[in-house]
């Protein structure tokens, strides 16, 4: 009887360790989720001129805090030479709402991933809209034109610190298109409104399947 009585204490005992480790485990999977650092986003709300290096080396340039009735943001610049740039947006309570890897400004890259307010994950893998040139070879042909530099970085921002270039995508048509913003000295005097701009933009358009560079003005 006494045997009896061990080893239903030691069952019992079995059973919560049990429920606690997988409650414990439940509370450490959710708190993988990323919370917006309000305190940081308070310094860039002060000065447009801050930025801030993560330990992974990204660099944000751009936060805000959630409003009651907007989104927090951040922005990620990776490490040069990376052309690429994550961008996050954050529910009212601070938790992470959604995470995307975009190229040129505009074009969705990798995978993306999207929370609930209860926070569950759904992922989109944006790669399946390309067709066989893919936003790597996209940059590959701009190095080739020597707009961008894949080796070093150069040609990502203007001498201002701006992006240089935006890219989108159009899936009906399958074709990537290019802005460079100042893609040509401005030889034309008359062209626009008061002081006549120094650049013009040029368009790169990009067959998604050929990979045929298209160049107009």
């Amino acid at each position: 009887m006494k045997y009896l009585l061990i080893l239903l204490f030691s069952v019992l005992i079995s059973c919560d360790g049990h429920s606690q480790g997988k409650k414990a485990g439940n509370q450490s999977k959710s708190g993988m989720r990323e919370k917006i650092n309000k305190e940081l986003a308070l310094k860039f709300e002060k000065d447009s001129d801050f930025s801030y290096k993560l330990p992974n080396g990204n660099e944000i340039y751009m936060m805000e805090n959630p409003k009651e009735n907007s989104a927090g943001i951040q922005y990620e610049r990776l490490p040069s030479p990376s052309f690429y740039t994550i961008y996050k947006e954050f529910y009212p309570d601070g938790f992470l709402k959604k995470k995307e890897t975009l190229l040129g400004q505009y074009t969705k890259v990798g995978i993306s991933e999207y929370y609930d307010e209860k926070g569950k994950l759904d992922t989109k893998n944006e790669d399946e809209k390309f067709g066989k040139i893919k936003p790597a070879d996209v940059l590959k042909i701009l190095d080739k034109k020597k707009i961008i530099n894949l080796s070093t970085g150069e040609g990502r921002f203007d001498e201002n610190g701006n992006s240089a270039f935006t890219i989108t995508f159009d899936k009906n048509k399958n074709q990537y298109t290019v802005t460079v913003e100042k893609g040509k000295a401005n030889t034309n005097p008359e062209l626009g409104i008061g002081e006549p701009p120094a650049f013009i933009p040029v368009y790169y358009i990009i067959d998604g399947e050929t990979g045929n560079v298209t160049e107009k003005q």
